[in-house]
């Protein structure tokens, strides 16, 4: 017996086996004011055998005492349990989170923490749960946000939906508090907008979904992958090759089926001709998730090992140069912008930065240069930080011009076009991970060739060096810090030379079909050889563009400098500006005086080729004598454009080049020059002088009334201090008022169902009193009616407005009994007594007894007649 027990364990343990918790779908709902009733109705419509796990989160107050378990076990028959720290998730159960208590999951587990005091208001559970979602299996990760005030949900569900989860929102016009699900739709972060009951068959759907997308995904046909990827390369001029196939497919399928497409093919049609399509898709698979001062230790690491150094060490005059590539929205450019400008102002240092933050979503680009973010999405940054580096209007905030001009934005490519130089620090976090191993290792070789000797490297969690970790030192190798100590800036050689251009031409999609069905596709080959065709075409251009196009440089009229070819690259330098190419910010200076006349010559209708002898210091105190000649290319727009040829005259060179075209043949700077110069000279400083004047007379209005302004500016100063004491202290009471307001809300939802069972329940009585023919009476101990049934109404002729009246005055008259004696001989004695008596030819047998009290509510005694009809025995 002992053996087959034995054994028989041993097979129930082999049948159960511990279940993953990460395989365990996670429907996390977050609800705030009003989120009772919606939150039965998806509960009343939830399966219970789905597998799921439900975690419900609210905003409660920290002495509120919740009855959620108990109201909502009246809906479903799932399993309702508390979150404590450390329970792991489990399927087909509901966890309710406590009051004041943040909680996140973390790999199947729920960790825990209450909020102190020193926490920043207003708490924001939801954003929190929904969050930590994103290290879940985020296929199986559902965040449903419902009626709640506010906009907590609103940044974790982005974070959510960025990283291929699902979100879902109650439809504002059925939400009593609309706030919170309005929020969320208005980011476009949202799947579907939904009544509550709705939504269960709507998850299972998704989660069926999502399970037929990893299958899909799994099977998506190459061809069919590259038609679409060169669709949105066509269209946006992004190659995703470099990126993460599995990951590229798997999304593909996700906007496939929730686009509700039942096949590929069709999708693809629908992408074709459907530009919000397209955009999502391109949105989706660049993955723009981002947020300021994400990590807030690995930010302190780097301002303590890394920009405190590079502020100390850095010279007068000489900006620090920081890129952050991928920026997405900006919050990281502007994060590390602050703790450079903090580590200056603490530094007490005369210092100054530039930071370069570039993408390719043009669309993140103008939110980013914006500066406004909402305040749940400035919520992490330090309070006093927020308070010198943004200035808030309404619920906005607005980063500062100061820090704001120190950063450029601008559209990059990290994997295709050329590296800045000279660069400090890169922060490039979390766009590797997105990348196959031949891209990665290119990316960072465009790092470490734009990384002076000695910049530093900043990756995210989980990225690494790869093959160029012998090229960095370790800085912190948990947060992924690294530090450049090779002088070598050469990149790989799969890395693109700078300037070529290969337009790829993909194949129809019809095309694919037609080769899946096994015919020959003779487009294909026309296709594939027209690609050859013009990467042929192209590398003969550059060569015939490098033996032949003379050494000169393009200039627009307005002095904007377009471009340079051959040897006149020694002509120009960008290093030093990087916004602004104009003739006096990147051309040698010592052309200045000639390009300025033949600018002047460009902007008169009578221009006509000319050359001009001037000597260059190129260095080493040498003085070498150039030929510079001015052609005007196009005169008929706005701006003209202008080719400025330049030959170094101890070349050799074809001197028929200049036969019959040059007016004037090598000409040295003359008076004609310069006096072309000095009219143009005087012009300005005529126009200077009239807004010298026109400036003096604006100043002096301005200085009066910045007297008057700096004598209101303090007394708006010390009432602005005396509200912002006054603002904390409302903030912290609007915070318990919304907690006291859910309460009330919760507990006013739960007043009217037992209002409406004590309805039914009275209903039910009146029935059963009148199905057994039984009439009762209630009376206080003074004899008032409290009490009475539809029976006694019928029979003694008794109205509504008689509650609250004497027994004596409106009671039935009885055939010799007196009534209203005989109840306050009860009243007294406490001991019941039956009689019989008459009323309208009706016979009755009454029962007067005494209403036991209640142990919990004090009351005054009560008595209870009882009537009987004896006539109908």
């Amino acid at each position: 017996m002992a053996t087959s027990n034995s054994d028989q364990n041993q097979g129930n343990t082999d049948l159960a086996r511990p279940i993953d918790p990460k395989t365990i779908p996670v429907i996390a709902i977050g609800a705030s004011a009003g989120g009772l009733v919606p939150l039965e109705d998806f509960f009343r419509a939830a399966p219970t055998g789905s597998g799921w796990c439900y975690v419900v989160t609210q905003h409660l107050s920290p002495d509120f005492k919740s009855m959620m378990d108990k109201l909502l076990a009246r809906k479903t028959s799932l399993t309702i349990r508390h979150i404590d720290d450390g329970v792991k998730i489990e399927p087909d159960t509901i966890f309710l989170c406590k009051p004041n208590i943040e909680a996140i999951l973390e790999n199947g587990v729920f960790r825990t923490r209450s909020y102190e005091k020193a926490d920043d208001l207003p708490h924001l559970p939801i954003d929190s749960f929904f969050q930590s979602l994103i290290d879940h299996d985020v296929r199986r990760a559902v965040a449903v946000v419902l009626s709640g005030s506010g906009s907590d949900g609103t940044r974790g569900a982005q974070v959510l939906f960025n990283s291929g989860g699902h979100v879902i929102a109650q439809s504002p016009y059925e939400a009593e508090f609309p706030s919170m699900p309005r929020s969320v739709i208005q980011t476009g972060s949202v799947d579907q907008i939904l009544k509550a009951a709705d939504m269960p068959e709507v998850i299972h759907e998704i989660l069926e979904m999502a399970k037929i997308g990893a299958t899909s995904a799994q099977r998506l046909p190459p061809d069919t992958k590259a038609a679409i990827l060169g669709l949105l390369e066509n269209q946006y001029g992004i190659d995703f090759a470099p990126y993460k196939q599995e990951n590229v497919a798997r999304r593909i399928a996700r906007r496939q089926h929730l686009r509700g497409c039942s096949t590929i093919e069709e999708y693809f049609d629908e992408l074709r001709s459907d530009g919000d399509y397209a955009e999502e898709l391109f949105s989706d698979l660049l993955i723009g998730v981002t947020s300021f001062y994400r990590d807030p230790q690995a930010i302190a690491l780097l301002r303590t090992l890394i920009i405190a150094p590079l502020v100390q060490d850095s010279k007068p005059g000489v900006p620090l140069r920081i890129w952050v590539p991928g920026c997405a929205t900006g919050e990281e450019a502007y994060t590390i912008a602050i703790e450079v400008a903090e580590a200056i102002r603490v530094a007490k240092l005369d210092r100054t930065f530039r930071i370069i933050a570039t993408d390719v979503h043009r669309t993140s680009l103008e939110t980013a240069s914006a500066g406004t973010y909402s305040e749940n999405s400035v919520r992490l940054i330090p309070r006093d930080l927020r308070e010198r580096y943004f200035t808030q209007s309404g619920d906005r905030f607005l980063v500062s011009s100061d820090l704001r001009k120190r950063i450029i934005f601008s559209n990059h490519n990290v994997m295709s076009d050329p590296p800045f130089l000279d660069i400090d620090l890169v922060s490039c976090r979390n766009l590797l991970i997105y990348l196959r191993d031949e891209a990665q290792s290119r990316v960072i070789s465009m790092f470490l060739f734009g990384l002076r000797l000695g910049g530093y490297l900043f990756l995210g969690p989980s990225e690494s060096l790869g093959t160029m970790v012998e090229r960095f030192s370790v800085v912190d190798g948990r947060w992924r810090l690294f530090q450049k100590v090779t002088s070598d800036r050469q990149p790989v050689r799969s890395f693109p030379s700078v300037g070529t251009v290969r337009k790829r031409i993909h194949r129809p999609f019809t095309d694919v079909i037609e080769r899946e069905k096994g015919q020959i596709n003779k487009a294909l080959l026309q296709d594939v050889a027209e690609v050859r065709n013009r990467e042929t075409l192209i590398r003969s251009y550059d060569m015939l563009l490098k033996q032949f196009a003379p050494s000169s440089i393009l200039i627009t009229s307005d002095g904007d400098v377009l471009s340079w070819f051959g040897a006149a690259a020694v002509f120009i330098d960008t290093m030093n500006n990087l916004a602004d190419w104009t003739v006096e910010g990147v051309v040698h200076h010592d052309l200045h005086f000639v390009i300025n006349v033949g600018l002047e010559k460009l902007r008169d209708d009578g221009f006509r080729t000319m050359s001009r002898k001037v000597e260059v210091d190129l260095g080493r105190d040498r003085l070498t004598p150039v030929t510079v000649t001015f052609d005007a290319i196009d005169m008929s727009r706005n701006p003209r454009l202008m080719l400025v040829k330049i030959r170094l005259d101890d070349h050799d060179h074809d001197q028929d080049d200049d036969e019959g075209v040059v007016e004037e043949q090598a000409l040295q700077p003359g008076r004609e020059d310069a006096a072309l110069l000095g009219r143009r000279v005087r012009e300005l400083e005529r126009d200077l002088k009239l807004t010298e004047e026109t400036l003096q007379h604006v100043t002096e209005r301005l200085e009066a009334s910045g007297e008057e302004l700096q004598a209101s500016n303090e007394e708006l100063q010390a009432s602005n201090e005396e509200l912002q004491a006054s603002n904390e202290e409302l903030q912290a009471s609007n915070e318990e008022l919304h907690a006291v307001n859910e309460e009330l809300v919760t507990l006013g939802a739960d007043h009217e169902r037992k209002l409406s069972l004590f309805t039914e329940l009275q209903r039910d009585m009146e029935f059963l009193f009148d199905t057994l023919g039984i009439g009762i009476i209630v009376v206080a101990a003074d004899l008032r009616i409290l009490r009475f049934s539809d029976l006694i109404a019928r029979d003694f002729e008794l109205e509504s407005h008689d509650l609250g009246r004497g027994l004596r005055v409106i009671g039935p008259r009885l055939d010799v009994v007196d009534l209203a004696a005989v109840t306050e001989e009860v009243i007294s004695s406490g001991e019941s007594q039956r009689l019989q008596a008459s009323f309208n030819a009706k016979t009755y047998d009454i029962t007067i007894s005494l209403v036991p009290k209640s142990d919990q509510l004090p009351q005054e005694p009560r008595a209870l007649l009882v009537f009987e009809n004896a006539s109908a025995d």
